[in-house]
């Protein structure tokens, strides 16, 4: 029923617009010149700041609470900001990031922008906490600013503008990824937030005309901020410009995809070209890589939940009737643009399970491309469509002024034909056009109020969380300071925590785990795309008899866990502490980082068979990680998933000793001393980018489950080093595209992409 009330105001208000452009005498202003009115004055776009920061107000509230140094870090938060940390301390000496379980190489992977930001800040004397919630906190304050000023670039209205900006701040999705101040607030999503800002940025720079383009660069500094955003707006901009049917504006896009696509090549194509096992998303998060198909998007739509969820549905409404004000004026580029791009964002967030049923086609697809993200376009291009709308709306009132304001004076008696024509011409347009500011007041008055109130709820609980140091549910003796003494003072090995419940989440919420002297056999969020360790380093169960053993295939040499969770044998574990119900063992014994063993069987198949294999295999009740000496070993081939037993060689670890030196990440030494040939396995995740060397002899690796890597060796001595570096001129290749993308937006390159053609020139008024 609102919908359909929403299109009847729309049809009403178009056919009084017509019918005024129909009716308008020749002495009366041109329908143009109401259209397409001169730049609004500066006090005009005060008042429109003034208004987007009142709506933010409730944010800057609560700015303390969410990114004070004693906040709370929520999920994803928690891994983002102890790699940045661990960059920020240590350094990347080999461009790797041995934070979190086996560890992965930076950007080839993952989006390095957030990390390499918030460890400037903390080398710059910011606190931890402050260093990444302030900067999320930066990202969601400032993304409608960002609007304010691309609006204001393009040429819309103030009022158009600061309605899109509060609609963009104030979007409550009923999917966190769909962005709001959900998506950072509750789940973490760093990159997701510092994104948005620079989409928008990138959308307006493509839009105007400039000496200097910046759509190159601000598109490549999405691929190196989101790259799976960037492909959705790539997807979303190029079909808005085609659809505006705009030289000018197509050859812009071109070239801005030209500079992004360049960068995301240099950055993430080596990765994609490595992304063998154990790479690969985690298993069971599939949802989150396919998303929602149309049958849970549409009707999230039609209800108003999918921007409004719980609230009364305004920005939802108002983008559907903007589409529909869109399709009553097919002839503007800017309506066919707008339609353009909200079909396509919203068919992309719906196309998961499309692409996913497209076999090998579909799975090459979706490693470019997430549709799940798709949905973090929908509030930035309903905003878009409501901006533009609105000066629609705003034009069509001038005109329908203009033609009442003339039909009145022609209507006039004699003695007032004098003054009444300019006095209605100077009035009643100004009068209608002040409907739409006064009617966006009211409802930001009404609703905004509601919207915060549930952000301020969040702030409270986080603050009181944090005050009171406890957790859902609380466990006995928890102590944070604690516990971070626990992990600072833990020896060469990993640490990790006992599960993955609410004990080990609440010690990282508190930044227990932040000033650790050892990597973390455990991972919440970010680094978990090596996605058979995030399943394998989860596997110690200390309450299954035999968690000795499977540590020691880990490297875990440090266990933090309850009571009820005291590992075994007893011999194995000696308790170092407790306080309450939360305990300290370390393991007594065996190996940490290198081990030792024999590969008695050879798994071989195609990569995607392996990595199923894998996430299938660590489900079982007994792995390979419940016999450290027995190993694995990983062959990719063409042919079907085959298991081969491997004949008995003479390798025996038995009769084989190590001894580690400790490293600096992305580096392993020890020396190996062996009576009987021995594989030595390094516990590191198995990446094309390791060279091992024994003495002045380079070894070739091999991988292991679940993702290790290994090396024969013979009886003797060997003093062996792993060391692991990014691929050959990667740095270079990617200072090159950057610079390319830099020089894309310089004038003197610039050429007409259609000489000839049907594409008309748009020039702004």
């Amino acid at each position: 029923m609102l919908y359909l009330l929403l299109a009847l105001g729309v049809l009403v208000l178009r056919l009084a617009e017509l019918r005024a452009s129909a009716a308008a005498s020749p002495t009366a202003p041109a329908p143009a010149a109401a259209a397409a009115p001169g730049p609004a004055p500066r006090l005009a776009w005060l008042a429109a700041a003034a208004a987007v920061a009142v709506a933010l107000l409730p944010a800057l509230r609560d700015a303390p609470a969410l990114a004070g140094p004693g906040a709370a870090l929520p999920k994803d938060t928690i891994s983002h900001l102890a790699i940045a940390y661990d960059i920020a301390t240590s350094g990347l000496p080999h461009g790797w990031i041995a934070t979190n379980n086996g560890g992965f190489p930076i950007a080839l992977h993952y989006p390095p922008v957030g990390w390499l930001l918030v460890a400037a800040l903390i080398r710059l004397g910011v606190a931890p906490v402050v260093a990444v919630k302030g900067l999320g906190f930066a990202a969601f304050v400032g993304a409608p600013l960002v609007v304010l000023a691309a609006a204001r670039a393009v040429g819309a209205r103030p009022a158009s503008a600061a309605a899109g900006a509060v609609a963009l701040a104030w979007v409550a999705p009923y999917v966190q990824f769909a962005g709001g101040w959900p998506s950072f607030f509750l789940l973490g999503l760093l990159s997701q937030i510092l994104v948005i800002p620079l989409v928008i940025a990138w959308a307006a720079a493509v839009i105007r005309p400039a000496r200097f383009e910046l759509g190159p660069a601000l598109a490549a500094a999405c691929a190196a901020t989101h790259p799976q955003v960037f492909t959705v707006s790539a997807a979303v901009l190029g079909a808005a410009a085609i659809a505006a049917w705009d030289r000018r504006l197509c050859a812009r896009v071109l070239r801005s995809l030209a500079g992004g696509g360049l960068v995301a090549a240099a950055l993430y194509g080596p990765g994609i070209a490595s992304m063998a096992a154990p790479f690969g998303w985690p298993a069971g998060l599939g949802w989150r890589h396919i998303g929602f198909g149309p049958e849970r998007v549409l009707p999230w739509m039609l209800d108003g939940d999918l921007l409004d969820f719980a609230h009364t549905p305004v920005i939802g409404s108002a983008w559907i009737a903007a589409c529909f004000l869109h399709a009553t004026h097919l002839r503007a580029p800017a309506s066919r643009a707008v339609l353009a791009a909200s079909a396509v964002a919203l068919l992309l967030s719906m196309s998961g399970g499309w692409i996913a049923g497209a076999g090998p086609l579909g799975r090459a697809l979706l490693s470019l491309f997430q549709p799940m993200r798709a949905l973090v376009l929908l509030p930035l291009v309903a905003a878009a469509a409501i901006v533009s709308a609105l000066d629609l709306a705003a034009a069509a009132l001038a005109r329908i002024g203009a033609a009442l304001a003339a039909r009145g004076a022609r209507r006039s008696r004699p003695a007032l034909a004098a003054v009444l024509p300019a006095a209605l011409a100077a009035v009643l347009p100004a009068a209608l056009a002040a409907v739409l500011p006064a009617a966006l007041a009211l409802v930001a008055a009404l609703e905004i109020p509601a919207r915060a109130a549930e952000l301020h709820v969040l702030a409270e609980k986080q603050a009181a969380l944090v005050a009171s140091r406890g957790c859902p549910p609380p466990a006995e003796g928890f102590d944070p300071d604690l516990i971070a003494r626990w992990l600072a003072e833990a020896p060469h090995g990993r640490a990790s925590y006992a599960a993955e419940d609410e004990f080990a989440t609440c010690s990282m919420m508190h930044a227990a785990d932040l000033r650790r002297a050892v990597p973390m056999a455990f991972s919440t969020g970010a680094g978990a795309h090596v996605g058979v360790h995030a399943a394998a380093f989860l596997e110690v169960a200390p309450e299954r008899p035999g968690s000795a053993a499977r540590a020691e295939a880990l490297g875990i040499r440090t266990l933090i866990h309850l009571t009820a969770q005291r590992p075994g044998p007893p011999e194995a574990w000696a308790l170092v502490d407790r306080r309450g119900g939360v305990e300290l063992s370390r393991r007594v014994g065996g190996t940490d980082y290198v081990g030792l063993g024999c590969v008695r069987e050879v798994w071989r198949g195609r990569e995607a068979d392996l990595l199923a294999a894998l996430f299938e295999h660590l489900k079982q009740p007994r792995t390979v990680l419940d016999t450290p000496g027995e190993l694995v070993a990983l062959e990719a081939t063409r042919g079907p998933l085959e298991r081969v037993a491997v004949a008995d060689d003479g390798c025996d670890a038995a009769r084989a000793s190590v001894r580690e030196a400790p490293r600096e990440p992305g580096a392993y030494e020890a020396i190996v001393d062996a009576e009987a040939p021995v594989d030595v396995v390094f516990r590191a995740t198995a990446y094309s980018g390791w060279r091992v060397r024994d003495g002045g002899a380079e070894l070739a690796p091999r991988r292991v489950a679940p993702g290790f890597f290994a090396v024969r060796v013979g009886p003797g001595k060997h003093h062996l080093e792993a060391v692991v570096a990014l691929p050959r001129f990667y740095l270079p290749a990617v200072a090159l595209a950057c610079g390319a993308a830099l020089a894309l937006g310089a004038p003197r390159l610039r050429r007409p992409l259609f000489r000839r053609g049907r594409l008309p020139v748009t020039r702004r008024p």
